[in-house]
């Protein structure tokens, strides 16, 4: 199996980040071009993605996609494989996962992306922030 590459870009708060798999044995995670992980992959997620990737291979390659940027509200998303000119699949999208690519792709980034985001959040976890007002009042 070949090394297969999910990005995703957007103006807030995601800036370019992607998940890389290997030959169905490695994860690496991407944020700005840097390696910020590396892990195997777990024989459920070898399970779920195995069958999807395989038949993403099987179609045939696009000759050239034109570039689809996401907007200044939107996100762009693209999946590529690793030994071709250019991605598979590129989409502008305001919502993740991405959809309009058609079977198998839709189910293949709803994977990607759903790795990818545990991945991140993994890595370094959001919480939720409230402000109450008489905190305004004592930074005032």
């Amino acid at each position: 199996m070949r090394t297969v590459t999910y990005e995703r870009n957007g103006r807030t708060n995601t800036g370019a980040q992607a998940l890389r798999v290997e030959g169905l044995h490695y994860l690496r995670v991407l944020e700005q071009g840097e390696e910020v992980c590396e892990r195997e992959l777990t024989p459920e997620e070898v399970a779920r993605l195995a069958p999807l990737m395989e038949a993403a291979a099987r179609k045939p390659a696009p000759a050239i996609t034109p570039p689809e940027a996401g907007g200044p509200n939107g996100l762009a998303v693209s999946l590529a494989f690793e030994d071709e000119e250019a991605p598979r699949v590129r989409l502008a999208t305001k919502r993740l996962p991405a959809k309009g690519a058609g079977w198998p792709y839709d189910e293949l980034l709803e994977e990607l992306d759903a790795l990818l985001t545990e991945e991140l959040h993994a890595r370094a976890p959001r919480h939720a922030h409230a402000v109450l007002p008489h905190m305004l009042r004592a930074q005032e």
